[in-house]
């Protein structure tokens, strides 16, 4: 557990005495020739594959070019001063770096006992638009510029910790999450997790509950995978009364309850919650239809299910192959209200994307492929306004009706939605409108019933997409991390054309050999100190023999490299 995402690497030509004698990361020192203007860093080979993605910024190498004890640190292009990356993100030859503003471009620094590499990559921004943030900043455990609020605490959460992590005097995620109230944290999962210890457990028993975790009366709290490899195997997660929370780059599948859920009740709703950019994946229960558990949930019973919620916002999530992707609503008396789905893609879902009721609903710029019961569907007096979505081989994909034992349909009005090979299927309750702004009236199908209230004519501030457009975004962009959109550049020096170039008979520098005396010693490092700390000067030639990065920078790096370079010297 630790309060920021690192520790700030100092970067100046004059520091305390102290500081020049932290032990920093290995730097490789190396004799240069004088007929390099420039020095090349690293071989291009050693970064394997760079960028950025959402708010983050990540990276793979060569282990034999870095080395072991890799030590990463991020500033933003052009900064001086670096951020060392907190060790739990460097996994192996990875680094994910998660925190960073969005629309941003990073300079990242790899170093190891091997050789050190650098590259530069641009973040993108997360959307937030939808109800979640609508009059209100900072979902979560993170700013809305994608950097971590001040004195969060981030909690790193693996396999092998998950049971013995603490917080609030609680130990092991389970009981953190149903009893800490953890308020302004950030849980990293990294890895697969295997459910947690302190679950109902999955024995066929149990109707409901089985392998949930139940976060409790908290805010401002971020779940998050690291890197596009964190799997929630078997299990799921479900909010009850909380407030500004955050579940982003996950996998979850086989969860035989539901996969993410929130509700609260009648007096304390959850709100302000952002479910956006996970692959979510059907369920699974062995046990459907044993007498215990109802034969429906034989493959889970919701991917993202609300009830007493208001403020909701799911976006940019892959649903595939699920039954019962997300339910709005468990019965008429359960109030849920300003939901916005936006850029997720119902991948072959059956039902539910969603299935509503008592719920005002904006559903825009999603893709629907292959839905094969229905697409969206409005019961029990909930109003939708469908928004240049694309549907490709739905049945019903406008499913206003009183479906079930529902006592009234819901209402749905639709602008700009592209059908492409879909079966329309009978008289339901929609409207295709033939402008935006169209006060439509669209009567509930059952006398008693409400009939579309027209809400969309006042909605927050939103950019949309044609549905060719929004299609083509969902394809490359729904879902957990991919490392495929704004790959990085590594950072190769060019020679100068313009430098003449030096004899070649001409002598090669010294790396480190401050004082020329031909040899690297205790004297080179005692001159370095001194003009660290302002009390000594070197020329330009020992300048160029200190520099023992060649990064064109004198700072401490270099003195820990030539220390390490003296130390090897005096060992052999």
């Amino acid at each position: 557990m630790r309060k920021t995402i690192g520790k700030k690497i100092i970067n100046a030509a004059v520091i305390a005495l102290s500081a020049v004698q932290l032990t920093a990361f290995p730097m490789n020192v190396m004799a240069v020739d004088t007929a390099a203007d420039s020095a090349v860093t690293v071989e291009e080979s050693a970064i394997k594959l760079c960028g950025g993605w959402f708010e983050s910024a990540y990276a793979e190498w060569d282990a034999n070019a870095i080395g072991s004890d890799v030590h990463v640190s991020v500033a933003q292009a052009g900064d001086s001063v670096f951020t060392e990356v907190d060790s739990e993100l460097i996994r192996g030859t990875r680094v994910d770096i998660p925190g960073l503003k969005g629309d941003t471009e990073y300079t990242v620094r790899i170093a190891g006992s091997q050789g050190n590499a650098e590259f530069t990559a641009k973040t993108m921004s997360y959307d937030r638009s939808g109800y979640a943030h609508y009059n209100f900043e900072g979902i979560g455990g993170y700013n809305d510029d994608g950097t971590l609020k001040p004195d969060v605490t981030v909690i790193y959460v693996t396999n092998e910790n998950k049971d013995t992590i603490t917080y609030n005097g609680k130990v092991g995620l389970y009981n953190i999450f149903f009893s800490g109230k953890p308020k302004n944290v950030v849980f990293r999962f990294i890895g697969s997790l295997d459910v947690p210890s302190g679950t109902v457990a999955n024995d066929g028993s149990h109707n409901d509950g089985s392998n949930m975790v139940y976060l409790q009366n908290s805010s401002d709290v971020t779940v998050e995978g690291i890197g596009p490899d964190t799997d929630l195997k078997s299990w799921g997660i479900e909010m009850k009364r909380c407030t500004s929370c955050e579940f982003r780059n996950l996998w979850l599948g086989n969860y035989p309850d539901d996969g993410i859920a929130m509700t609260g009740n009648v007096d304390i709703r959850s709100a302000h919650i952002w479910v956006h950019n996970n692959t979510i994946e059907r369920g699974y229960n062995q046990f459907a239809g044993n007498g215990h558990v109802d034969a429906d949930k034989a493959e889970g019973d919701g991917s993202v299910d609300m009830k007493w919620s208001e403020y909701v916002t799911v976006s940019y999530n892959e649903f595939k192959d699920c039954h019962k992707t997300s339910l709005v609503g468990g019965k008429a008396d359960q109030m849920q209200d300003f939901i916005t789905y936006h850029h997720n893609w119902f991948n072959n879902t059956q039902s539910r994307n969603p299935r509503a009721r008592n719920a005002h609903i904006h559903s825009y710029n999603n893709l629907f492929s292959t839905n094969s019961e229905y697409g969206i569907c409005a019961s029990y007096n909930s109003k939708i306004f469908s928004e240049c979505n694309y549907f490709e081989k739905a049945v019903n994909p406008l499913y206003a009706i009183n479906m079930g034992k529902d006592k009234f349909s819901g209402t749905i009005k639709s602008f700009g939605d592209k059908f492409d090979n879909c079966d329309m299927g009978g008289e339901y309750a929609y409207k295709i409108a033939e402008s935006r702004n169209e006060s439509v009236t669209i009567p509930n199908l059952v006398e008693g019933g409400d009939g579309y209230d027209n809400f969309d004519l006042e909605l927050y501030s939103y950019d949309i997409q044609s549905p060719d457009e929004a299609r083509a975004s969902v394809m490359e962009l729904a879902g957990r991390m991919k490392t495929t959109a704004n790959s990085g550049e590594v950072k190769i020096p060019e020679q100068n054309p313009d430098v003449e170039p030096v004899p070649q008979d001409d002598p090669v520098i010294l790396m480190g050999d401050i004082n020329d005396d031909g040899a690297i010693g205790v004297a080179d490092a005692v001159v370095f100190s001194k003009w660290l700390l302002g009390s000594a000067n070197m020329t330009e030639e020992q300048g160029k023999r200190a520099d023992m990065i060649t990064d064109g920078e004198l700072n401490v790096f270099d003195l820990t490299a030539l220390k390490k370079c003296i130390i090897d010297t005096l060992s052999k």
